[in-house]
């Protein structure tokens, strides 16, 4: 892969708060870990969240797609390598990342798509004529694997938890967290499925903000053998919160 015109780099080192039962690094953990990364490199391109909230804006991540390739666990060094890779007409830009870990092993591809937005008029606004720039004609882009462009239809729900939004679960957008999704996301599941079974395709959508207070329903839906349909809503006006499709390998 040809080396991007910005690029930025960060290791983490799993800690034992972010390894799940099974000593493995948590989904949730690792989309912190790009989250940091993809924020600490926008601050050193002058475009990080207190750079712009300084001026009423700030970044929402909309869609992110992770493709694993194997896990790591507690005490593993996992490697992020991240930069912008162009834009989606005017409102979306596009941000690629690749995870290594020990012995430089490939763990993770990503694709993540951010929204530009108006945090007064809590509107999408358009790009800063300038971040095009940051990602010229020939930006290499991580190798993914078939993604579809929109979920499928809700089919029967088969699994379900109730989810109580925590003050300590917002951030200083005020609303939750996008990791804090992701980990839900898992919440029903049961652990007969992933005992039996290993994550190859992590992809979610982020569609509104949940507040303090708000009494969530999480919900799981089955495709088949291998594929689930996520979503997080909001019963008390049927609001969807936030979606996702998951593939899973037989071990």
């Amino acid at each position: 892969m040809e080396t991007p015109l910005h690029e930025y780099r960060e290791d983490f080192r799993v800690r034992a708060a972010e390894a799940g039962m099974r000593n493995r690094l948590t989904v949730a953990a690792f989309c912190g870990y790009l989250q940091e990364a993809a924020g600490n490199h926008a601050r050193e391109l002058g475009l990080g969240i207190q750079e712009l909230r300084a001026e009423g804006l700030t970044w929402m991540l909309a869609r992110l797609q992770i493709a694993f390739s194997r896990p790591v666990a507690w005490l593993d060094t996992v490697s992020i390598r991240t930069w912008p890779s162009g834009t989606r007409g005017r409102l979306t830009a596009i941000r690629d990342f690749e995870a290594t870990g020990p012995a430089g092993c490939r763990i993770a591809g990503a694709v993540s798509e951010w929204l530009y937005v108006d945090v007064a008029a809590e509107k999408i606004t358009r790009l800063p004529s300038a971040f095009a720039e940051l990602a010229p004609e020939g930006t290499p882009h991580v190798a993914m694997p078939p993604m579809p462009a929109k979920f499928e239809t809700w089919p029967e729900t088969v699994w379900s938890a109730e989810i109580a939004v925590r003050a300590s679960d917002q951030d200083f957008n005020r609303h939750v967290n996008n990791v804090h999704y992701a980990e839900w996301m898992f919440e029903p599941l049961p652990e007969t499925w992933s005992e039996m079974r290993e994550l190859t395709t992590f992809d979610i959508q982020f569609r509104q903000a949940a507040h303090k207070g708000d009494r969530l329903a999480g919900e799981i839906a089955r495709l088949d053998d291998t594929t689930l349909l996520h979503r997080i809503v909001r019963p008390a006006d049927g609001a969807l919160l936030a979606q996702a499709r998951t593939v899973w390998t037989a071990r």
